[in-house]
């Protein structure tokens, strides 16, 4: 088999290997990468950890450094040119440091950031650092996506990795109002994001130290040899004819918008519903909470149903229903009704990104994993600071109520996307 004919194999052809391989998989197969998954559990949480913390502390950042919504917009700014920078590199990082040592330079970038940011510093000085953050976020989020999605019932663990996430974002604003109830400075929160970088540290030493990243198991044997019979590619081809697949460019866009929905949401949620809406600054803050549980809970409830029916059908009618709940934020004006459709939003928008790995992960061959995965995770991620800068700047002269009309226009574009993913079952499939 060519690497041709291997790389536009389509996801249909190969279902009936890919179900054998998952009736034989069971929660026993994971025993020997017990410590690794949650080492990768654990990242995920400080990825939504990080992600849910500046959105929470926003209006108090203003008041800090005395600037509007389209200025403090640029801290976004900064960490998205930090993702999109790994995004650019993470292949030539991982193929000449190998994925331990690239998780290391992800990590310790993170902890150092975090370190100065604590401190209070200039404007620019924060921006830099935060540029910083978005940079070791990325390699740390490309390591697990691909990691897991390598593993034994590596659907379940992608699930249960981005719920993680929602659950470490769910956190963050409950510390923001914790420190916002005792008058504490927004500072508080960059200190307590150290102490959790610096256990990620520990996690991933524990976790990962005797991972053999580029190892396969049995399960693998197929693969292997599929892989003797292709032409060799060196480095450089490789890179490029995953990264130009159809399905890691499709998916890489995706993603990106998906992330900058989600997080443009649970960002500027807090500032739209206390500002745009007027709630209660103590309340709203548990508004934003409960978006973030709602994503975590969503990931693994709607992961299942998107599992059981097809992620195709499944997916567009959740998009379906966000874009409703949206509708309902622009025309209502009652804030509880906003905070329930923002948490509907939440919910909803939970299972898309484990479904577009997994999926991922199954049409493209194992040779392309880790730098299409990685650069799906790397460059989508960036969506969580380019579109919420986006949003500041639209909102810096429209307003904030400008927020759920932008995220309208990201999950439109996320339902075009989508219909251009490979399925696992026909589209209409589960109606028979």
């Amino acid at each position: 088999m060519t690497a041709t004919s291997t790389e536009r194999t389509p996801l249909l052809e190969n279902q009936d290997v890919t179900l054998s391989r998952e009736k034989k998989e069971s929660i026993n197969d994971l025993k020997p990468y017990i410590g690794s998954i949650l080492a990768a559990f654990y990242i995920a949480m400080m990825a939504g950890l990080n992600d849910g913390s500046l959105g929470a502390i926003i209006p108090r950042l203003k008041e800090y450094y005395d600037i509007p919504n389209e200025t403090i917009s640029l801290f976004f700014l900064c960490g998205a040119c930090g993702f999109f920078t790994s995004a650019a590199l993470n292949g030539t990082l991982v193929h000449y440091f190998g994925q331990l040592k690239t998780i290391y330079i992800g990590a310790f970038a993170l902890f150092s950031s975090y370190l100065f940011l604590m401190m209070g510093l200039p404007f620019p000085v924060m921006g830099f650092f935060l540029f910083c953050v978005g940079s070791g976020m990325a390699l740390l989020n490309a390591a697990t996506n691909v990691y897991l999605a390598s593993l034994p019932m590596a659907t379940v663990l992608l699930n249960t990795l981005h719920a993680l996430y929602g659950l470490g974002a769910m956190i963050s604003p409950l510390v923001a109002t914790f420190l916002l109830q005792h008058g504490v400075s927004w500072r508080g929160m960059y200190i307590y994001l150290t102490v959790f970088a610096s256990l990620n540290i520990v996690f991933i030493t524990f976790g990962f130290w005797s991972v053999k990243f580029d190892s396969h198991g049995e399960d693998d044997v197929e693969e292997e040899e599929d892989e003797r019979n292709m032409v060799k590619l060196n480095h450089s081809q490789l890179t490029k004819a995953a990264i130009f697949n159809r399905m890691t460019l499709i998916g890489a866009v995706y993603i990106l918008i998906y992330v900058g929905d989600e997080v443009t949401a649970g960002g500027w949620g807090y500032t739209f519903l206390t500002e745009g809406r007027l709630g209660d600054s103590i309340d709203m803050g548990r508004v934003i909470s409960a978006y973030w549980a709602g994503l975590a809970i969503g990931r693994i409830v709607l992961g299942y149903l998107g599992n059981r029916f097809g992620e195709k059908l499944m997916i567009t009618l959740f998009t379906l229903l966000i874009i409703n709940s949206l509708i309902i934020m622009i025309i209502s004006s009652d804030i509880t009704i906003n905070s329930a459709a923002l948490v509907s939003v939440g919910f909803l928008l939970g299972p898309m990104y484990p479904s577009t790995i997994a999926i991922t992960s199954k049409v493209l061959p194992r040779h392309y994993h880790a730098t299409s995965i990685g650069f799906m995770s790397a460059l989508g991620s960036g969506g969580a600071a380019l579109f919420p800068f986006l949003t500041g700047q639209i909102a810096g002269k429209y307003g904030i109520l400008i927020m759920p009309i932008a995220c309208v226009g990201m999950s439109v574009l996320m339902l075009i996307l989508w219909a251009f993913i490979p399925s696992d079952k026909p589209f209409f499939g589960s109606c028979k």
